[in-house]
């Protein structure tokens, strides 16, 4: 089952915050800067490709997932958009 893109950006922000965040109390918005800002690191992006991969149903390839392509929500649902469907 697909889950719409406004769902898919709330959950998206629910758990980088709950989960990888290094300020849990800080809310995150669609361009909040993740890993630039330091909120998140790099190591942590595994995990939430592993979120998207696990809740949304799409992989994405490692060579797409780097920090530039990953520093907001909007970015990463730009990748899971790009990719959604890809090899089906």
């Amino acid at each position: 089952m697909s889950v719409p893109a406004s769902d898919r950006a709330a959950k998206l922000a629910s758990y980088i915050r709950q989960n990888v965040s290094k300020d849990r109390a800080r809310p995150i918005g669609p361009d909040t800067p993740l890993v630039s800002s330091g909120l998140i690191d790099s190591m942590s992006l595994v995990s939430v490709l592993v979120f998207i991969e696990d809740e949304f149903g799409v992989v994405i390839p490692d060579e797409a997932a780097t920090a530039a392509a990953m520093d907001s929500v909007r970015l990463i649902l730009e990748l899971v958009a790009r990719h959604d469907g890809a090899g089906r």
